[in-house]
């Protein structure tokens, strides 16, 4: 009797390889899952040839043929309506379920014309049940396979010529429930990394609206107060302070809607001009020492949001009246000589700064300054 290895058999190769690579492990199996099952279908000449080597009249050969290959139809019409779901559940697909009996009934209608080859048939049924059914029906459904594809090779006498069959029955029965494991496991790892991806991202987009929003709204606000005072005593100094403001708002929209496309791009040397400005607006001194060119691109825009949101919290929470920013070729560090934040409760700035850190492989040290204020020290 012969037999019909089926499509799981290669899913524990396929899975893997596109771990390796990187891929999603869902992408090749949703689009070529069914092309697996079309190939083992080959197998099914194995009751063709009983047939052909059978004395049956022409016309029961050729419906024999013909049951065949409605059973190969149905087969492979089934693994491809539900390809994007081979294995991945336990519950299974219940519209399988209408396929999976047309299969039975074509199987039984042949009995009559292979006899006991018919249990050659058996290894796409439990491999169907794998893939298509609930793991319960897996179970159910390869027990009752093996007990029969036994019992009729033990009453056909045939058992010597079926050892084939039965191993390899006995092999999918173990492979099988292995693999289907194997593809949930790998849709679970799946649906992680893009949970993950979706946090990174909403993570990203917080900490450079943050960023972005944070400097430009403490510039504005210092702008503001700043126009205040002028008010009483020179106009046209207010409102250039006003316009700045204006100009201020109009560059923090542009940032924002440049951080959402991810489009978002300043070098370290952009930000250095700015932060010496904002700071002076401030009344306090800014002292650079280092050249921000010296520093290699990749890390230049990471470098810049960290000294953006430092400079910002010098402004926002010191109280300094001198801010220090030291740049070299592998470090960086920024501090003040007003009150110092170590050991206060980490916000999402600094939270931010750490992660920039971390993404360009440079290593972040927050401590005091010998200044009296806060020391950020960076080291790549």
């Amino acid at each position: 009797m012969g037999t019909a290895p089926l499509a799981g058999s290669s899913v524990t190769t396929t899975t893997a390889t596109q771990a390796g690579r990187g891929r999603e492990p869902d992408t090749f199996w949703d689009d070529y899952g069914y092309l697996l099952a079309a190939f083992w279908v080959i197998f099914l000449i194995f009751p063709a040839l009983s047939i052909a080597n059978s004395s049956l009249a022409l016309g029961l050969s050729l419906l024999g043929y013909g049951l065949i290959g409605c059973f190969a139809v149905i087969y492979l019409l089934a693994f491809y309506r539900f390809r994007d779901r081979l294995g991945a559940h336990y519950a299974g697909n219940p519209g399988a379920w209408l396929p999976f009996l047309l299969l039975l009934g074509v199987a039984l209608a042949g009995i009559p014309l292979l006899g006991a080859n018919t249990v050659s048939y058996g290894p796409f049924i439990i491999s169907y049940a794998a893939y298509l059914l609930s793991r319960r029906a897996m179970w159910w459904i390869t027990a009752l396979t093996l007990v029969l594809s036994v019992y009729v090779a033990l009453a056909s006498g045939q058992l010597e010529s079926s050892i084939f069959l039965l191993g390899m029955l006995l092999v999918l029965a173990i492979i099988n429930p292995l693999n289907t494991m194997l593809i949930r496991h790998g849709s679970a790892e799946a649906k992680l990394r893009v949970e993950n991806l979706m946090l990174m991202e909403q993570e990203r987009m917080a900490r450079d609206v943050h960023d972005a929003l944070g400097h430009s709204l403490t510039a504005v606000g210092l702008k503001a107060q700043l126009a205040e005072r002028l008010l009483d005593t020179d106009l046209a100094a207010a409102r250039a302070e006003l316009q700045h403001i204006n100009a201020l708002t109009i560059e923090a929209m542009d940032s924002i809607r440049a951080t959402v496309g991810g489009l978002r791009r300043t070098t370290l040397a952009q930000e250095l001009l700015s932060a010496r400005a904002v700071l002076d607006d401030a009344g306090v001194t800014a002292v650079v020492r280092g050249d921000a060119a010296i520093v290699d691109p990749p890390r230049s825009a990471a470098l810049s949001w960290i000294l953006r949101e430092a400079v910002t919290n010098v402004l926002r929470h010191a109280h300094a009246t001198t801010c220090w920013i030291s740049i070299e070729e592998r470090s960086m560090s920024i501090e003040d000589d007003g009150d110092s934040l170590t050991g206060s409760h980490e916000g999402h700035g600094i939270r931010g700064m750490r992660e920039r850190a971390r993404l360009t492989a440079a290593r972040i040290v927050i401590t005091e300054s010998v200044h009296g204020g806060t020391r950020v020290a960076l080291s790549w």
